[in-house]
């Protein structure tokens, strides 16, 4: 359906720009100096090759003739010159032909309109006059105007949309340079007017050079800012030991060299799957990214299989590459695997709007920050397995006591600030003596692991199962009530008891009994909440039968 709506869209568009330029110019006709016209048109070439990327747009100097030429010729011949540039340098440069179409099209439109309107309000062409500053400032606002107002709708109908700095930033900056550009078009349409074609010549030499400088001292400061991301990359690896804050920052250097539409960044899993760790882009685009590939499978999966960069120009036309969810948003893409030695453990990806949007260059740099990512990622990998191992029971798995205390004392003062309860369960295996006395504690063991295991299934994901001491376990609940927790402590105390143990010595039933508390209804602090959650488990169970649940009763 959207690639319906696209299709249409862009033949409705092609067909009405075309045809508008080809009735204004039979209806109006063409003053053109055949001889002035294609030296304008080469400069115009010259000036945009010479252009600059920032974020999605391209910033050239070309509207300085665009403007000056429209001066001279008026609507229609400066219209053709503009349309004739854009489409040459679109299909022939970029090799992109319906973009060079559409580009056409658009500008024809654009142009058209903008200075038709010019025309109306009383805008004169020819020598200059002050007077026509404010007619040159409303022709030039008008084709700004329509043109991101087309170019919205474009979008749009292809199912895209730009991140919001394009709207702020880039078209801000753009519609400020074309206002800076005004005063050198007026400066080089008189020159043309009062001294002709060669003196015209002589004078935009020096325009050419500056917009010559001006890509290189951006080429020179786009090499300085990729030599600070690859330090600053260095400095993430001795500094950053969180993972999520650690790719946080891999995205945020990307961005600084290499103008994207989105990024993705996948690490392996420990079955080999590739899941998605980080990613950023437009809501609209987010879907793009599905969680997890398996090995081999869509763009990042054969990327990573084959264990080499690619760089894809248009990911609805490549066979090989194609993945339908990522071609529905994005149009070119570069995908690094991130290794680790020899071993990959994932992958950066970047990805555009616009097919040919990435160069060697480009890939390069992602080749060095891939490179630098690995150790950064690797480092932050090993500090949470030490991290993990330090608040982690070695035997149960389940969290240890000095994590439980910190955690608890944490809970209460958020459940403190948002006015919503937080639970504690204390459990305790019962008789759990006899089994080590009878079986041995390497069997005991394998019974605490199990029942461990047991609590963990019964539990909610944000819930904290922790090995108090001994055989007892403590689980800390957030936004729950005694009573709601009270639930969770009997589906606790059922799964334990109503299947048997499996073990060498042959299967083991056991029970457990459950003391319940909450703050704040039943406790005023993490010690008082801890000691009524631990004389319910002794009064309410131990001394009435075991295998039962209590909660704590002021």
């Amino acid at each position: 359906m959207l690639k319906k709506r696209e299709v249409i869209f862009d033949s409705l568009l092609i067909t009405a720009g075309f045809s508008l330029l080809i009735f204004s110019c039979i209806r109006y006709g063409l003053r053109i100096d055949i001889k002035l016209f294609s030296l304008l048109l080469v400069i115009m070439l010259i000036l945009d090759n010479l252009g600059i990327k920032y974020t999605d747009i391209k910033l050239s100097i070309s509207p300085v003739i665009t403007i000056a030429s429209f001066l001279i010729y008026g609507t229609e011949s400066s219209t053709l010159l503009a349309v004739l540039s854009i489409m040459i340098e679109t299909i022939f440069f970029r090799k992109k032909i319906k973009n060079g179409f559409l580009n056409g099209a658009m500008f024809s439109i654009t142009y058209i309109t903008a200075g038709h309107i010019y025309e109306l309000l009383g805008g004169k062409f020819g020598q200059f006059s002050l007077n026509q500053l404010k007619y040159i400032i409303i022709y030039v606002l008008a084709s700004f105007v329509i043109n991101y107002f087309i170019l919205y709708y474009a979008l749009k109908f292809q199912g895209k949309m730009l991140f919001k700095k394009y709207w702020t930033e880039s078209s801000i900056l753009e519609l400020v340079s074309y206002f800076v550009m005004i005063p050198f078009a007026i400066f080089f349409a008189n020159v043309y007017l009062k001294y002709g074609t060669y003196i015209f010549f002589y004078h935009v030499i020096p325009l050419i050079l500056l917009a010559y400088f001006i890509k290189a001292f951006r080429d020179l400061y786009k090499a300085n800012q990729r030599l600070n991301a690859l330090y600053e990359m260095v400095k993430i690896i001795n500094s950053k030991l969180d993972l999520d804050k650690t790719l946080e920052a891999i995205v945020y250097e990307t961005e600084k060299v290499v103008t994207v539409s989105g990024i993705a960044i996948y690490l392996k899993d420990e079955n080999g799957f590739l899941v998605n760790e980080k990613k950023k882009c437009s809501d609209e685009a987010k879907s793009a990214f599905k969680d997890v590939y398996m090995n081999n499978e869509g763009l990042i999966g054969k990327a990573v299989y084959e264990g080499k960069s690619v760089i894809i120009d248009n990911l609805k036309r490549d066979k090989y590459y194609f993945d339908r969810n990522i071609s529905d948003y994005f149009d070119s893409a570069i995908v690094v695997p991130i290794k680790n030695t020899d071993k990959i453990i994932g992958c950066l990806s970047v990805f555009q709007n616009e097919v040919n949007a990435f160069d060697g260059e480009s890939l390069k740099i992602m080749e060095a920050l891939s490179e630098q990512s690995s150790i950064a990622i690797m480092n932050a990998k090993r500090y949470f397995e030490i991290s993990k191992k330090s608040i982690t029971d070695p035997l149960t798995k389940t969290y240890n006591r000095r994590f439980f205390d910190q955690i608890l004392h944490n809970s209460i003062t958020k459940s403190a600030e948002d006015k919503m309860p937080v639970s504690l369960i204390m459990l305790d295996v019962d008789k759990f003596k006899n089994i080590n006395d009878t079986y041995g504690h390497v069997i005991g063991d394998i019974v605490l692991c199990e029942i461990a295991s047991r609590i963990k299934s019964c539990v909610r994901n944000n819930d904290i199962v922790a090995r108090y001491g001994g055989e007892e376990f403590s689980v800390i609940l957030p936004n729950l009530t005694a009573e709601q927790a009270c639930v969770i402590a009997e589906r606790i105390r059922y799964e334990v008891s109503s299947k048997p143990i499996k073990t060498d010595v042959g299967d083991i039933t056991i029970t457990v009994s459950a003391g319940v508390a909450d703050y704040p209804n039943k406790a005023e602090s993490a010690e008082k909440l801890i000691s009524h959650a631990d004389r319910a488990l002794y009064a309410g169970c131990k001394t009435k039968g075991r295998d039962r649940v209590a909660v704590y009763e002021i």
